[in-house]
């Protein structure tokens, strides 16, 4: 079940059914011993300004980029890039206790100490990141919400979400987006383009590699087209 609630430490667990959704009971004990790499509600409290010595604290160089991938899904996207960028720390967040864990498992299982998963709606992301924290954002295919016109307005990414990414990218930062709704794209490239500079491909990006989504691999497989865009924060604003 999707957590709606925009606050990020409320925590609904006292209301959900653990016999329903065991994945409720496996988070919470899961951070309550240590034995997930994972945050959510009360535990998400405080944190906000720390993520980078909270990788430190896993053995991370100090200084180490901290990216975030919004809706990460089966995790598969975000155990690639942590696999092949062991100095990155990686924060991935979901609505769904499943996928926050199956994330979480998938970490421990590969032996991926720059993940941690949190439950949080991404609207309130400037609650538990500081101003210019991050060094990255990912958004692969979020809901393009398309069945109704009125139904847009549901759409995570709109100008004020984009000010939000904004003010938490460092100076460099990068926002990658992908999307297989080309209307969606082309309104998204407009607002971005306003604020962002296109990001320039080096040796060292991160995006220079190709990742595939379950979401991504089912549209290639039909032959469909899909659509993305790196941007950058200036580094003099």
């Amino acid at each position: 079940m999707p957590i709606r609630i925009e606050d990020p430490f409320y925590d609904p667990t006292p209301r959900m059914q653990e016999d329903v959704n065991p994945f409720v009971g496996r988070l919470k004990q899961g951070i309550l011993d240590g034995s997930l790499p994972a945050f959510f509600g009360p535990s998400l409290r405080d944190r906000k300004g720390t993520w980078q010595t909270h990788f430190e604290k896993q053995s991370l160089p100090a200084g180490s980029p901290v990216v975030v991938e919004i809706g990460s899904h089966k995790g598969d996207v975000l155990s690639s890039m942590a696999s092949r960028h062991s100095d990155v720390g990686f924060v991935g967040m979901d609505i769904t206790f499943k996928r926050v864990v199956t994330l979480a498992d998938k970490a421990i299982a590969s032996s991926l100490p720059n993940i941690v998963s949190i439950l949080c709606n991404a609207k309130a992301m400037d609650q538990i990141f500081a101003q210019g924290e991050l060094d990255g954002i990912v958004i692969f295919f979020p809901d393009p919400w398309i069945k109704k016109k009125r139904q847009q307005k549901n759409r995570l990414i709109n100008q004020e979400f984009l000010e939000k990414i904004h003010s938490l990218l460092k100076p460099k930062g990068f926002l990658w987006f992908k999307t297989d709704h080309k209307p969606y794209f082309d309104d998204v490239c407009v607002s971005a383009d306003r604020m962002f500079q296109t990001a320039e491909t080096s040796s060292d990006s991160l995006w220079q590699d190709t990742y595939t989504s379950t979401f991504e691999n089912k549209f290639l497989s039909q032959g469909l087209p899909t659509y993305e865009k790196v941007w950058m924060k200036p580094e003099c604003e």
